[in-house]
């Protein structure tokens, strides 16, 4: 990441009221998406992985309806689960951090923790490792 932009910035995309005392927050499905668009712009995309992963977004590259790797997970990429880089899985921890896909290594449904999180662990929003 390069750049956050301030909470005062992002808190502009939501109206913030409060109810018995408590603060809350109000925002339109649009105002979300856009204050995350702001967040992801800060976001490093490794052009080349995501271009040779994404073979549909080359494709729109080359036919000139899309700008760039990074602007279509921007714009879209990240709506639909895609990776802006490449994540690298600690197996270890992975797999015992989640039984289920362990017991699916072990039986052949996927050849490794990183197979999983890279067909389907990181749309479902598992972490590759400990933060």
């Amino acid at each position: 990441m390069k750049y956050l932009p301030p909470f005062e910035i992002v808190k502009g995309f939501m109206r913030l009221t409060t109810v018995r005392g408590e603060p809350r927050v109000n925002a339109s499905y649009d105002d979300i998406q856009r204050m995350i668009r702001v967040l992801l712009a800060g976001i490093e995309v490794n052009e080349a992985w995501y271009l040779r992963t994404y073979e549909d977004v080359a494709q729109g590259i080359r036919d000139g309806l899309i700008v760039s790797a990074k602007q279509h997970f921007v714009d879209h990429g990240y709506f639909e689960g895609r990776r802006p880089f490449p994540m690298t899985v600690d197996e270890r921890w992975y797999l015992a951090t989640n039984a289920d896909v362990a017991e699916q290594v072990r039986h052949g449904t996927f050849d490794s923790g990183q197979g999983h999180f890279d067909s389907s662990g990181y749309k479902e929003g598992r972490l590759p490792s400990a933060l």
